[in-house]
């Protein structure tokens, strides 16, 4: 049965308006929501607790929700400009990575035996100890996780920054020699005619406008 625009809009809204932290689930009170996050997703990815190896999972993981790009320096560039939009964009990444990952994680660390003694009411709340006893357990394995998620941004802030500038090192010199020469051509001229930098860099846009027109 094909549904109306009318319920499909509805339903896109809802997605959009749902709570990504909602799907994160047990968090440890000593971290933040977001290192909660790439903790737990780290873990369901059998990531190991190291901070290289967490490094470049968190770049694999951007890189696979279109939050960073290799082959868009200036996309990669802008989004890390805003700490906070970051932040959202990769709560939401993290969240869907969850939602995959869970289930079939979590099938492959319960104990078989308990869980065929268990009624189905009763297995979802095994499921959720079991996860909660696994988290607590993973995440004390790590030196200091309190603010892994702001110090994995910083670094990769940083990393995209210096990737920037050295691709871009003779785009950005042409513009910083251009510049140079019109600010030298402006300040020598100014002593000549008595008219300021500014005053001068006027009357040439009026005069450009004025061709354009």
């Amino acid at each position: 049965m094909n549904l109306s625009s009318n319920t499909i809009s509805k339903k896109y809204h809802i997605q959009r308006k749902s709570n990504p932290i909602d799907s994160i689930g047990y968090e440890v009170d000593f971290c933040d929501t977001e290192t909660n996050a790439l903790i737990k997703v780290a873990m369901f990815s059998n990531v190991k607790s190291e901070t290289a190896e967490i490094s470049e999972f968190f770049q694999k993981l951007l890189k696979k929700y279109s939050i960073i790009s290799d082959r868009k320096p200036f996309k990669a560039l802008f989004s890390i400009f805003s700490y906070a939009k970051f932040k959202e964009k990769f709560l939401l990444a993290a969240a869907e990575e969850i939602k995959i990952a869970r289930v079939s994680w979590l099938l492959e660390k319960c104990d078989p035996y308990e869980l065929a003694i268990i009624d189905a009411k009763n297995s979802l709340q095994y499921f959720s100890n079991l996860e909660k006893h696994l988290f607590d357990k993973y995440v004390a394995e790590w030196d200091s996780p309190q603010k892994l998620f702001f110090f994995e941004f910083k670094n990769l802030r940083k990393k995209i920054i210096f990737q920037f500038f050295r691709k871009n090192m003779h785009f950005i010199l042409f513009w910083c020699l251009i510049f140079l020469a019109v600010f030298l051509g402006l300040h020598i001229t100014s002593k000549e005619n008595s008219l300021t930098m500014w005053q001068q860099l006027k009357g040439w846009i009026f005069f450009l406008l004025q061709r354009l027109n």
